[in-house]
C-alpha cells in the first residue's frame, strides 16, 4: 500500500503537517511546517520539536549549525564579554583558528552533537594534551552559553576523566641562584641599561607590569611602587599594537616596597632614559622602561635582550624573565617572609600559587631554617 502524501517538492512526494510554535512581536502566531515520507513521520518530527520547546529550547533550535553559531558567538559575544581579558581572547583566537574553525563538528547541527562526536574530534587532533584541555575549556564556555540561550538542553562535552592526562612538571620554580643574581647586579652597576632585570628581580613584577610602569607609579616619599596595570602587544585588525589593561584579579593590584639600593639604581636609570630620549622634564606618563623609540617595550624583545645578557654573564641556562619573579619569591622564602605576605607582594590570586614556589627552596635553606631551633637548647 503506497504511503499517503499531501505535497510534492522537487518531484518528490511528502506529507506535511503544520504547528503553531509561538507568537511574534505583534502577537501573531508563528507557524512551522514539518515534512516526512508519511503522515506518521511528519507528525513524529513535529512532536519531537514541540517537546524540545517545552523543555526550554529556543525557536528554530533545530536549524542551528555548530560552525556558524560558534563563529558568531566567538567574534561578537565572547570577544566583548566583561570577564574575558584581551590576552585570554587572543589565546582562544589561536585555538579557534587552528583547531575549531574547520573541525569535524563544523557542519553538524548543535542538537546532533554528542560527547562521542567531541571525543572523536579530540582524538583526531595532532596536538598536545595541554592543548586539548584548552580547546575543551573554550568549548565548555560556548556550550554553556548555548544552554543558557535555549539552543541546547545540556552541555554535550565528554567527562573530564575522558580527556588526555596532562603531565604536570615539578620544575615550577626557575629562580636564579644567588651567584646569578649578584652577576646581574654587577652588570647593572657597570652599565645601567641592564637595570630593568635587577628591578624585576627585587620587586617580583611580571614583565607586562614592569613595562607598563609610569613615573606616577613611583612613591619616593614612602619608597613604594604602585602596580595597577599591564601592557602587552596584540595584533588587532591587522595592526600590531600595545594594549594597556587592568589586572585580571584584584590581588594583582598592589604596592611593592623599593629597597634603598634599588632606589639609587632606579634614579640613575631614570636619568639615563631622560638623556637617551632627550626628555627635559618628567611628567606622570613618563615610561620607566620604554623601547628605543620611547614607546611601550614589547615583552618578546625584553626577553631576547635578557637571554643575550644571560649568555654573556654565563647565567644558568633556561632562565626567562619570569625566572626573575620566581627569584624574588624564593628570596622572600629564604628569609622567612610569611606565605601570606609573600603572596600579597607577588600579586598572586591564590596563596597556593605562592606556596608552590615556596616549596622549592633548597635543602640547604631548609637546614638553615631548622638550625634556628637550636636556640631552644641554649
Amino acid at each position: 500500500m503506497p504511503k499517503k502524501t499531501n505535497i510534492t517538492v522537487n518531484n518528490r512526494d511528502y506529507y506535511r503537517v503544520t504547528a503553531t510554535i509561538g507568537k511574534n512581536a505583534d502577537g501573531k502566531p508563528i507557524r512551522k511546517q514539518f515534512y516526512g515520507d508519511s503522515k506518521k513521520a511528519a507528525e513524529s518530527k513535529r512532536d519531537e520539536y514541540m517537546a524540545g520547546l517545552k523543555k526550554g529550547l529556543s525557536v528554530d533550535y533545530d536549524k542551528a549549525v555548530f560552525g556558524v553559531v560558534f563563529k558568531h558567538w566567538f567574534e561578537h559575544i565572547h570577544r566583548h564579554a566583561h570577564n574575558v581579558s584581551l590576552s585570554s581572547y587572543t589565546r582562544y583566537e589561536i585555538i579557534y583558528r587552528l583547531y575549531i574553525a574547520d573541525c569535524a563538528l563544523s557542519g553538524m547541527r548543535l542538537i546532533s552533537i554528542k560527547s562521542s562526536n567531541i571525543e572523536a574530534m579530540y582524538n583526531s587532533l595532532k596536538t598536545t594534551p595541554n592543548n586539548i584541555h584548552n580547546i575543551n575549556k573554550l568549548l565548555k564556555i560556548f556550550f554553556n552559553r548555548c544552554v543558557e540561550d535555549g539552543a541546547l538542553i545540556k552541555n554535550p562535552l565528554p567527562a573530564k576523566e575522558k580527556l588526555p592526562e596532562v603531565i604536570q612538571s615539578d620544575l615550577t620554580n626557575t629562580a636564579l641562584t644567588d651567584l646569578d643574581i649578584k652577576k646581574l647586579i654587577t652588570a647593572a652597576k657597570a652599565d645601567i641599561k641592564h637595570f630593568p632585570y635587577v628591578f624585576a628581580c627585587f620587586t617580583g613584577l611580571r614583565a607586562g607590569e614592569l613595562l607598563a610602569l609610569n613615573y606616577k607609579d613611583l612613591d619616593f616619599k614612602d619608597d613604594m611602587i604602585s602596580v595597577d596595570k599591564s601592557v602587552k602587544y596584540f595584533t588587532i585588525d591587522g595592526e600590531y599594537q600595545p594594549i594597556v589593561s587592568r589586572p585580571k584579579t584584584k590581588g594583582s593590584i598592589r604596592r611593592v616596597p623599593i629597597l634603598p639600593e634599588i632606589k639609587s639604581l632606579l634614579l640613575a636609570h631614570i636619568n639615563h632614559v631622560r638623556q637617551l630620549h632627550k626628555v627635559i622634564s618628567i611628567s606622570g606618563d613618563f615610561l620607566l622602561f620604554p623601547s628605543d623609540a620611547g614607546t611601550y617595550r614589547d615583552s618578546g624583545n625584553f626577553l631576547k635582550t635578557f637571554k643575550r645578557l644571560c649568555d654573556k654573564l654565563d647565567i644558568t641556562e633556561g632562565c626567562t624573565v619570569h625566572s626573575l619573579r620566581h627569584s624574588f619569591c624564593t628570596m622572600l622564602a629564604r628569609r622567612g617572609v610569611s606565605l601570606l605576605e609573600a603572596s600579597r607582594l607577588m600579586g598572586h590570586s591564590s596563596v597556593n600559587t605562592t606556596a608552590n614556589i615556596y616549596s622549592h627552596v633548597s635543602d640547604d635553606d631548609k637546614k638553615i631554617a631548622v638550625q634556628e631551633l637550636a636556640a631552644y637548647f641554649n
